[in-house]
């Protein structure tokens, strides 16, 4: 198994958490923010691309990669990740204006990062960004958060988690790097994928979407979206009445944010996986 104690990458820290951090290049920045459950070998090969001319930052939220992990009881909020992604630049010393990419639920981030701080913020790539404006919650949000620690420990407990963790990713995330997948990343999905905070961490994320979902709303109200923005929908090239609704949900979003609009294909979900020469180009526009 690869060794932990010599990540790639290097470690920050902000708010009294160390985040792990994947830096490579230089040139001007681009900060790469991967979905719920996202690690930063997720953006391998796009990271390897535009390194050649540009200082690229992949960060790892709490729970997520080799951060610490989420504290308990606590929850994400857009602002508290928008916060984040600056804090972040300022522990790096970069104060030049950065490409901010947002990948599925980061999308939420990386749009009110652009909106609340526009002097440090170039543009916005969303990619195959989370989309909901009509969220439904019955269960209040403390409810919810306390039920993804139990149920995250519980799965940790009998050992559920460390038999199936690395499997379930290979379920959800069927995208396929074009050279394959290297030993190294395989390695640390058997590692972290084990890792009762990294379950955690994706459970409670995914409980407070509604509450992320309605956040946004609020600071879409409040602050304007003044940079370049580009709306990508990664699309498996398969016809399907949820490939086309997807589409149009995007094309809306794309409309709503006066942004434009592309499809990546063929690609899954994870389309920076499928195609990092693509993802890579539509992130250089913006530069």
């Amino acid at each position: 198994m690869f060794p932990v104690k010599h990540p790639p990458g290097r470690f920050v820290e902000v708010d009294g958490q160390r985040l792990h951090v994947y830096v490579r290049g230089d040139g001007p920045p681009i900060v790469l923010c991967g979905g719920l459950g996202s690690n930063w070998f997720d953006w391998q090969d796009t990271v390897d691309i535009l390194a050649a001319d540009h200082r690229v930052v992949v960060l790892d939220r709490p729970g997520f990669g080799l951060s610490d992990p989420l504290p308990t009881g606590a929850a994400p909020t857009v602002r508290g990740e928008a916060d984040r992604i600056i804090a972040v630049l300022d522990e790096l010393d970069i104060t030049e204006t950065a490409v901010v990419v947002g990948h599925s639920i980061a999308g939420f981030y990386t749009e009110a990062v652009a909106r609340m701080y526009p002097s440090r913020i170039r543009g916005v790539l969303l990619l195959d960004s989370s989309a909901d404006s009509d969220p439904r919650r019955i269960i209040p949000a403390s409810v919810r958060v306390r039920a993804a620690h139990l149920i995250s420990a519980a799965l940790s407990r009998t050992g559920v988690q460390r038999l199936l963790g690395p499997h379930v990713r290979r379920v959800l995330n069927q995208a396929i790097p074009p050279n394959g997948t290297p030993q190294e990343t395989l390695d640390w999905v058997d590692e972290i994928y084990r890792r009762p905070s990294y379950l955690t961490a994706a459970l409670v994320e995914d409980l407070v979407y509604p509450d992320l979902v309605d956040e946004l709303e609020r600071i879409r109200t409040r602050f304007e979206l003044d940079v370049p923005v580009t709306v990508a929908v990664a699309h498996t090239g398969r016809p399907s009445p949820w490939g086309a609704r997807w589409i149009r949900t995007q094309r809306r979003l794309a409309e709503y944010l006066r942004a434009d609009f592309t499809v990546v294909a063929p690609a899954h979900h994870h389309a920076m996986i499928d195609k990092p020469v693509e993802v890579a180009a539509l992130i250089t526009e913006l530069v």
